[in-house]
């Protein structure tokens, strides 16, 4: 279940000022009769004599510069097809050095994994990788190929991807999609020397606002950037392991939600009776959903948060 959003919207307190009212009434009163005097003297008359020469070089000027100016924007902005579309970008990080986005004309989404190794049983380090899919006009061959090209050894017959690798310790996948906009997906495995710890995504993570009740373990720290309609999306996700029991974890995670917009409880059968619940609904300027048991665990948590991308 990959739910998501962004960073937290800052609310400053208003400042309230008591004293500055009485201060400025008095310079209105003082400011009042100058004007008046100077202007009915110096200016009012000087201006009267001269607008009979004046009148036609200004409408002449100021029609002919602000047309140009108002034209280009609009047609620039309409030629590209692709713009309503496709509202995601390349994260920060992603090395395109190793493995480029080769004719790239938009994306559609970008992802950024973080597994902590607690979560990776058959491992003890990070697993951290880079997901992307992009719009391309280039033919199929040409792509395929020029992946192809970067990696020392060739992909192995029948495999799911169109090139697949490891270049500078770098794991690198290319698969071609066809549709009505054809796409790439590439996924790029960052090596561990040295691992990368967290998430640099996740910095802003509102943690007060949605703690990690009673954490015992993070397992994953996940953000994503996508095209959903109508603006795109941001979500970020943290799953964790608490050390609280199943029944603390819901009732903690029911009475932050209580007040969320749209609350709604859903539950799934995951095995042996038991069932893991999704709390979800819009709180604090987010699209939120919490899931609790997930995978069957009664200790696994998921919060998983959402905002359109500004």
């Amino acid at each position: 279940t990959d739910t998501t959003t962004s960073p937290p919207v800052d609310t400053q307190p208003p400042v309230t000022t008591t004293e500055p009212e009485p201060t400025t009434i008095v310079p209105p009163t003082t400011i009042t009769q100058p004007p008046k005097a100077s202007v009915t003297q110096t200016p009012r008359a000087t201006t009267t004599s001269e607008p009979p020469d004046a009148p036609a070089p200004p409408p002449t000027t100021t029609s002919a510069e602000e047309e140009p100016t108002v034209t280009p924007p609009p047609s620039t902005t309409e030629e590209d097809p692709y713009k309503k579309l496709y509202r995601a970008y390349l994260l920060e990080g992603y090395p395109e050095d190793i493995w480029p986005l080769y004719g790239s004309l938009a994306i559609e989404n970008c992802t950024l994994d973080i597994q902590f190794p607690e979560r990776n049983n058959a491992r003890d380090d990070y697993w951290n990788r880079f997901y992307v899919r992009y719009v391309t006009e280039k033919d199929k061959d040409e792509v395929i190929e020029f992946y192809k090209s970067l990696l020392s050894e060739p992909t192995e017959q029948g495999s799911f991807y169109d090139a697949e690798g490891i270049i500078d310790g770098y794991k690198v996948t290319a698969r071609f999609i066809d549709g009505f906009h054809d796409k790439v997906n590439l996924t790029v495995t960052l090596p561990n020397d040295p691992p990368l710890t967290s998430n640099p995504f996740h910095e802003d993570f509102p943690s007060e606002l949605f703690p990690a009740f009673q954490l015992h373990e993070i397992w994953s720290e996940y953000f994503n950037v996508n095209s959903n309609p109508p603006s795109g999306q941001a979500f970020a996700a943290l799953e964790f392991k608490t050390s609280a029991t199943d029944e603390e974890a819901r009732e903690f995670y029911r009475e932050l939600m209580s007040e969320a917009e749209g609350y709604e409880e859903t539950t799934r059968e995951e095995g042996d009776g038991y069932e893991s619940l999704t709390i979800s609904g819009f709180l604090h300027e987010y699209d939120v959903v919490i899931t609790l048991g997930l995978y069957g665990n009664p200790q696994l948590v998921n919060i998983a948060l959402r905002q359109p991308i500004e």
